[in-house]
């Protein structure tokens, strides 16, 4: 008898013990399907067709339920690649909503050139969004994110910017796409201050009619600067502008040999 009573009390306790665990699982929403998030994103009825080009779950709130990382394109897209880039939670009604991703401020955004585009993906348990331009650099900036339980949002826990270049100007107060690129190419950095020597050195040795010869003429190349290289290709366009620029400033040594610089 005392064996059959221990045997039933243990038998009573597993019992106990799996009750939860199997109503916990019942309890589980269903994983976010891919039908789902491709009705989600199709909202305008003359824009049905949704590709996915990313999908992967996580469950950032640690509630036991799975939200969907999506990485999409509607036909809203056109060439400029995924323009959905969301993260999806079920609520307890069964409905999908989008939870807010942090996006770059504009000095960030101010880094990229070019076509922009990015990548939204899950790493070590963060929310992590990788961003992409034209300029050839690798990563340019990469913007990592943690769900707050408190704030109920993601909050931004690390971000890698590209970094700036000494320039002849003061690159806090960039303000067109040509200074930013500037400031942010290494290459074009370099040349901009060997033309801001060369420019002035040659300038401080020059008389007044021919000093304000360059100087004019300096400042229609700044202007032809800014106009010519402010598109897709800004830093190729730069630099080679920049060559030709000192290429320039040798040869108007030639035609004023009466002027010579240190």
């Amino acid at each position: 008898m005392t064996c059959r009573g221990k045997n039933a009390s243990g038998f009573a306790t597993v019992l106990l013990l799996l009750i939860p665990l199997s109503s916990v699982a019942r309890q589980r929403p269903p994983q976010i399907s891919q039908d789902e998030v491709k009705k989600h994103f199709s909202k305008a009825p003359d824009c049905e067709g949704v590709d996915i080009d990313n999908l992967e779950y996580f469950d950032f709130v640690g509630d036991g339920s799975e939200d969907a990382v999506v990485v999409a394109s509607t036909c809203a897209t056109g060439t400029a690649g995924p323009d959905v880039h969301a993260v999806v939670r079920r609520q307890p009604d069964g409905s999908l909503i989008d939870l807010k991703v942090p996006e770059p401020t504009d000095k960030q955004y101010s880094s990229l050139f070019g076509r922009i585009f990015y990548e939204l993906n899950v790493q070590n348990g963060l929310l992590v969004e990788t961003y992409h331009d034209e300029s050839g650099r690798p990563d340019p900036l990469v913007i990592k994110c943690r769900w707050s339980a408190h704030d109920h949002e993601f909050q931004i826990v690390e971000t890698k910017a590209p970094p700036r270049y000494k320039t002849s100007f003061d690159c806090d107060k960039a303000k067109t796409p040509v200074e930013n690129a500037i400031c942010y190419s290494s290459a074009t950095a370099s040349l901009d201050l060997a033309l801001e020597q060369t420019y002035k050195a040659w300038l401080d040795n020059l008389d007044d009619n021919d000093s304000d010869i360059l100087m004019k003429e300096q400042k229609e190349w700044l202007r032809k600067r800014n106009l010519i290289c402010d598109d897709r290709s800004v830093f190729q366009c730069l630099e080679t502008l920049y060559q030709a620029r000192l290429l320039e400033l040798q040869a108007f040594k030639n035609l004023h040999p009466h002027g010579s610089a240190h």
